[in-house]
């Protein structure tokens, strides 16, 4: 699915520029604790949203107009769906927004974000980034291209919206003036004061109304979140400067700080992946900063490793990991490690240097198109950057051999979820492959991904090309799933999961392209599966599992 370009009433219709080929998947997303949403009964279950939980439009995809209040896809709690297992969320669940419940989920990422590289292949361009601000944005005087904050934020339209970046260059970008960012998703998807109308999530606008807190795009499915593992933070307990409120204090209620990211996993608790300390956080005591936007790639290792210089993490030796923090933190007003220029709570951020060195900026707020104390006169404190992510390539391909009932059975009807492979040992909604990037044999930048697979890790997994399918797509039982292609038929990658992912293909490191590892010999459709191991016997002798198939047609 795509979501629809932005309106601009009355004014003509004007093209999203940076939006390279469009956005795809589910917008998953949490809401901070002021939010007049928190409370309200979620549209598929009638259960109390919480700000610990993680949320999708009600009908998956923004919506133009009126839609009925959010989903949860994933429960701060240990209910259903199945969620970050945060222990006070039960105690949470029906509290009132406009009372803090310590269970605020602050910033989200399924670390499969995008490889963030520099290169002169045009189908590797800087990223298109998407955040969302704080209440009280008021954006970067003269940024270009409306509706944007500076044209929202005086109705409060601001706080629950997403916005995109376009034609910033690679980084680090230490530049002072906008690049300028223009309107996504909105709130509630109805017009605001400045005319502008484009597809919303179902919040309440404008303020006081509801601020979009966390956000991850490009979800290929509902049950992802639920079928991996999630990456967050928790909210510190520091007075906020622009709000004059405490925080809710979070994550000092479950035994962390406010600066480090959090892991949790269907078969684990929350875990510390990666200690502010290790980001170049809380340098003045525990719980001074707040880390409030994440974007993570993870590059399949175990644990953190953490970036030491711009780009090392496209080689595969560290974790790729940006953020924001919180206005109030007190590393604001620190020199950053890059420039030397005082950080700001609008500023994407990196760790880079040795150990215990303060962050670098990637991308300064100015060039975001957000105000800073650094650059607009008479602004005491910042536009506050309250979410980040960066935009996939387009799928350039289609699903098909589904273990969800609707075509072969499954060997002992443990049918998986619409549209993923059979259910596993540890995973009854199956596996699901999917694919982002240019499926174009002269400059491949096709790259798979998998999730959901077997627990516990390690288990091998194979991505497997043939030129023919099964039943006509349908495929035929064999182990535990549905071996889907036939034909000719190669071998491209093997590969352990982590947290039941992996990743095959052009953007990863070491792996040759797909269309080169598949010695394709000219353009035209060829299909794709990854068999693997279920951690356990559960189902046949037979440990063999499948995912849902994949095609794709190549182009010259």
């Amino acid at each position: 699915m795509k979501i629809p370009l932005c309106i601009l009433l009355p004014a003509a219709p004007l093209l999203l520029a940076g939006l390279a080929a469009g956005q795809t998947g589910v917008p998953v997303f949490s809401i901070n604790w002021r939010s007049p949403t928190v409370s309200v009964a979620d549209f598929f279950t009638a259960t109390p949203i919480t700000e610990g939980d993680l949320l999708a439009p009600a009908f998956l995809a923004p919506m133009i107009g009126f839609q009925p209040q959010p989903n949860i896809v994933e429960s701060g709690g240990t209910g259903f769906p199945v969620g970050l297992g945060l222990l006070l969320h039960a105690g949470c669940v029906g509290h009132v927004g406009g009372t803090p419940c310590s269970v605020e989920v602050d910033a989200l990422s399924h670390a499969l974000d995008p490889i963030v590289q520099c290169s002169s292949n045009v189908n590797f361009p800087p990223p298109t980034w998407a955040f969302s601000v704080s209440f009280r944005a008021i954006g970067y005087p003269g940024s270009p291209i409306p509706p944007n904050v500076v044209t929202e934020g005086p109705c409060g339209d601001e706080a629950a919206d997403v916005f995109h970046t376009f034609s910033i260059p690679c980084g680090p970008i230490g530049a002072t003036t906008p690049y300028g960012h223009n309107a996504l998703i909105d709130g509630n998807g109805l017009a605001s004061c400045s005319g502008a109308v484009y597809p919303g999530l179902g919040l309440i606008e404008p303020a006081p109304g509801d601020d979009l807190d966390a956000l991850d795009l490009d979800v290929p499915d509902r049950w992802l979140p639920t079928s991996t593992c999630t990456y967050f933070s928790l909210d510190s307990a520091f007075w906020d400067p622009g709000l004059g409120v405490f925080n809710s204090g979070s994550a000092a209620a479950h035994g962390f700080v406010g600066g480090d990211v959090l892991r949790t996993c269907p078969s684990c608790g929350p875990a510390v992946y990666a200690s502010a300390a290790t980001l170049g956080l809380d340098l003045g005591g525990p719980d001074t900063d707040d880390l409030d936007a994440l974007l993570l790639r993870e590059n399949g290792v175990a644990g953190y490793q953490r970036s030491v210089t711009p780009y090392d993490w496209t080689t595969g030796a560290t974790d790729q990991l940006f953020f924001s923090v919180r206005r109030g933190s007190l590393i604001v007003g620190q020199p950053d490690s890059v420039f030397g220029m005082p950080i700001e709570p609008g500023d994407i951020l990196f760790p880079t240097g040795p150990a215990g060195s303060l962050p670098g900026i990637w991308v300064t707020a100015e060039a975001l198109g957000l105000a800073t104390a650094r650059s607009v006169p008479g602004t005491p404190i910042g536009d506050d950057l309250d979410a980040l992510d960066a935009l996939h390539e387009s799928w350039p391909g289609t699903g098909f051999c589904f273990g969800d009932g609707s075509g072969t059975a499954c060997p002992c009807a443990n049918f998986g979820a619409a549209g993923r492979g059979c259910g596993n040992s540890s995973n009854p909604l199956g596996g699901l492959l999917w694919a982002n990037g240019f499926a174009s044999i002269s400059n491949d930048t096709v790259h798979f991904t998998v999730s959901g697979l077997t627990n516990p890790n390690p288990a091998l997994t194979i991505l497997v090309q043939g030129t023919g399918v099964v039943n006509g797509g349908n495929g035929a039982a064999f182990g535990d799933g549905l071996r889907c292609l036939s034909g000719s038929t190669k071998r491209l990658y093997k590969r352990n999961l982590l947290c039941g992912n992996r990743e095959y293909g052009a953007t990863v490191p070491g792996d040759l392209p797909v269309s080169v590892a598949g010695t394709l010999g000219g353009p035209g459709p060829m299909n794709y599966q990854v068999w693997y191991r279920n951690g356990a016997t559960f189902c046949t002798p037979s440990t063999l599992n499948f995912t849902n198939a994949y095609r794709i047609v190549w182009t010259p």
